[in-house]
């Protein structure tokens, strides 16, 4: 018989945690690129937040779903193999336990109910104690034992049964003595297992037995049946010798009277961590994964784990451990994608990484498709353009590049749209101040830098009404000033532009302002100034920071 087939290992394709369109949309399009050019993983798109009301618009505008939102990157259960567990059933028998264990080479099983439910675990320890402890007389009254068990466990068939009987209770006594002495031992309700002994039948009959089971396929005379069938007495025929038909009524008796109660169990999203722990402190060396409503899903044991575990992902718009997910540094990192400057993310072995100096991830990624010659869906280009056109402020960032604009002219085209009307479309889609908090405004695109030994903080938003700002400017700086005691930024900064009004961009900032001030010749007054032209966070901002604090 054919094994089924393997699950395909999922790839996380991920941007930043401030999810911003360029990061959304050239994870979705990456995942689209990997997933026709790479079929040994299934690449999925993800997102490291929240997205914001432009990202909200370029989904809906083009019929996408928003990508599934990554708390972490640490591995969990869901990350393992799991196979289809074997599990044991609550009215199984004791032998059909043995010969699971035997045949299917396990050491450990978790019992379960109908539903599925997880109800308990059984061990060979398990089965080990219970022989040891049935070393005794049987007696069955405390534990009655189900006649169809017992019957497909023995092999055996019913002779009479005009009492109805569905279990078999009392204790067992075996016909191996005299006739007055074993009716001298026996009492009202007892089970006799005896061999062709028509007298001794008859006599425990009439005692009072509650069940005769006759061993070694030996015929029931007719006066025996009779007499069964007047009492009500439950008379089954054993194909097997009476030392057998005993081990085998013993065996008969329901998993669920020897099973552990039900341990702790873990859900697919348990990180391994916990999981590893739990497995090691269990008497039984494993860990039971089951849903919400404790249906098994799996089982784990030691040999599972031995193996290291991690999720697998590719970064996008971004290398820096403090832009990145959390658990980033636990995954296997297959690839990263980006237009920054270089971070600060290692790997254990080498990966492919395509960093380009465009204004847009997206540029890099379309690229890539046209290298191949792709035939680029409507909707992924038009994710790609809103990329572009969003990080480059519809191309008139000074990050933009040649390449920006023949990628976004390409894909306009295909995706039907007018670049200049389209992009003033997305501004306003983007641009709306009004009911939000400061604290709202300054975390929509903020981002933690390091340069130099120093701890900064830098926001960027566009405004079309200058005049909203002068109102909000004092609530502003002082969110600002908040956010850097609170973080320990050196510096807490929010570059405020109006892309209709590129004269200037006016600067809020709190902290060691005279960085700014150095960078651009310009004097900070009560928290604010303003520097001649449109800049980019990355390509202006930050290197010409970096030259002051002396890492250019």
């Amino acid at each position: 018989m054919l094994s089924p087939p393997k699950r395909k290992k999922n790839v996380h394709v991920i941007g930043h945690t401030v999810p911003d369109t360029d990061s959304v949309c050239s994870a979705i399009g990456y995942a689209h690129f990997k997933n026709l050019t790479d079929k040994r993983f299934v690449f999925t798109p993800a997102r490291a937040g929240h997205i914001n009301e432009e990202t909200n618009f370029v989904l809906d505008r083009f019929k996408v779903p928003i990508p599934l939102e990554v708390e972490s990157l640490s591995s969990t259960v869901d990350d393992l193999e799991l196979h289809k567990p074997i599990s044991a059933h609550e009215r199984d028998s004791v032998h059909e336990l043995a010969r699971l264990v035997r045949e299917k080479g396990v050491r450990t099983l978790p019992v379960v109910d109908d539903a599925g439910r997880v109800l308990g675990i059984l061990g060979l320890r398990d089965i080990a104690q219970f022989h040891m402890a049935s070393a005794g007389p049987l007696d069955l009254s405390e534990t009655p034992i189900s006649l169809d068990i017992f019957l497909k466990t023995l092999e055996g068939r019913v002779i009479s049964n005009t009492g109805k009987a569905e279990t078999l209770k009392g204790q067992v006594q075996i016909a191996s003595m005299q006739r007055g002495t074993l009716l001298n031992l026996m009492e009202d309700g007892d089970i006799i297992v005896t061999g062709d002994q028509q007298e001794v039948q008859l006599g425990c009959i009439e005692a009072g037995c509650s069940a005769l089971i006759i061993t070694d396929g030996a015929s029931v005379g007719a006066e025996v049946v009779r007499a069964a069938d007047e009492k009500g007495v439950l008379v089954i025929s054993s194909p097997h010798p009476a030392f057998a038909t005993v081990q085998l009524l013993l065996m008969s008796e329901p998993v669920s009277s020897i099973m552990a109660p039900k341990p702790a169990t873990v859900g697919m999203f348990t990180p391994i961590a916990d999981l590893r722990k739990l497995v090691l402190d269990s008497d039984y060396r494993s860990a039971i994964v089951a849903d919400s409503d404790d249906r098994l899903i799996g089982f784990v044991t030691r040999t599972d784990l031995l193996d290291p575990v991690r999720k697998r992902a590719i970064l996008v718009d971004h290398n820096e451990i403090s832009l990145a997910v959390d658990g980033v540094e636990e995954a296997e990192i297959l690839e990263i994608i980006d237009h920054h400057r270089v971070g600060d993310i290692s790997t254990a072995a080498p990966i492919y990484v395509l960093n380009d100096p465009v204004g847009s991830t997206c540029t890099i990624v379309a690229r890539e498709m046209l290298l191949y010659q792709m035939q680029i869906p409507v909707e992924i280009a038009g994710l790609l353009l809103s990329g572009i056109l969003s990080d480059t402020l519809t191309l008139t960032l000074s990050t933009t590049t040649e390449r920006d604009r023949e990628v976004a002219l390409k894909l306009a085209e295909v995706a039907g749209l007018s670049i200049d009307d389209y992009g003033l479309e997305l501004m306003h889609a983007s641009i709306n101040i009004k009911g939000k908090t400061s604290a709202e405004l300054i975390a929509a695109d903020f981002r933690k830098v390091l340069i130099g030994g120093k701890k900064l903080g830098i926001g960027q938003m566009m405004v079309l009404d200058c005049e909203e700002i002068d109102l909000r400017e004092a609530e502003l700086l002082e969110e600002l000033d908040r956010l850097r005691q609170e973080r320990g930024f050196d510096l807490s900064v929010m570059l405020v532009t109006n892309p209709l009004n590129a004269e200037f961009e006016r600067v809020l900032a709190s902290g060691e302002t005279w960085i700014i001030e150095k960078a651009f010749n310009c004097e900070v007054k009560d928290g604010t100034c303003r520097i001649p032209g449109v800049i980019s966070r990355k390509r202006d901002f930050i290197p010409a920071v970096g030259k002051v604090l002396g890492t250019a």
